[in-house]
């Protein structure tokens, strides 16, 4: 396949996947809301009322972002959020969705300090790490934890303990550092 093409092909699937997973959302969420309005409806008013479910839906999401930006919201949205992380099942999705988002969110809790390049997964070739914390246990004090996410899906990946002294500075930000592994390599930072 020429370059070209390929090109092409990997631009149209970075501008597509972000797209096709936020309809996938969306359409979940309107199938919920819509699903449960519509017997509702036939219910009170005798008949189902077309057009319900999108209107719901953008009230429910309008909602949301409305209950998260005021004080008294925020703090019904923190005791939710502390009832679904002790629910056995609900725990380990909500939570580690939870803390990808706000990993990845402008404004949001960082959970990824700054981007490094790290040995690994042996010496002489590099990967592109996000520093999250320093080390644990006996490791001593100029070790940091770095997540080595995979390629295309961040959401997996590995975790190193890493001296301060091996770690190398690519000089970009967090959100250049996400594009790049998200892409994998292909999305560039500026002046790269």
């Amino acid at each position: 396949m020429p370059f070209r093409v390929r090109r092409h092909l990997t631009a149209g699937l970075l501008v597509l996947v972000p797209l096709v997973i936020t309809a996938v959302v969306i359409r979940f969420v309107f199938n919920v809301i819509d699903g449960a309005s519509q017997p509702l409806t036939e219910r009170l008013v005798g008949r189902a009322i077309p057009g319900l479910g999108l209107v719901l839906t953008i009230a429910v999401i309008w909602l949301t972002g409305l209950l998260s930006s005021n004080l008294v919201g925020k703090k019904f949205l923190e005791l939710f959020g502390r009832l679904l992380e002790n629910l056995p099942l609900v725990k380990t999705v909500y939570t580690a969705s939870k803390q990808l988002v706000e990993a990845v969110s402008p404004g949001g809790r960082r959970a990824f300090q700054r981007v490094v390049l790290v040995e690994f997964p042996h010496k002489g070739t590099f990967a592109l790490g996000f520093v999250t914390g320093n080390g644990i246990g006996s490791l001593d004090a100029s070790t940091l934890s770095v997540y080595v996410p995979t390629a295309l899906n961040p959401t997996s990946g590995f975790l190193i303990f890493a001296k301060e002294s091996d770690i190398l500075d690519p000089r970009l930000t967090v959100e250049e550092g996400i594009k790049l592994v998200v892409s994998g390599g292909v999305v560039r930072p500026h002046g790269n």
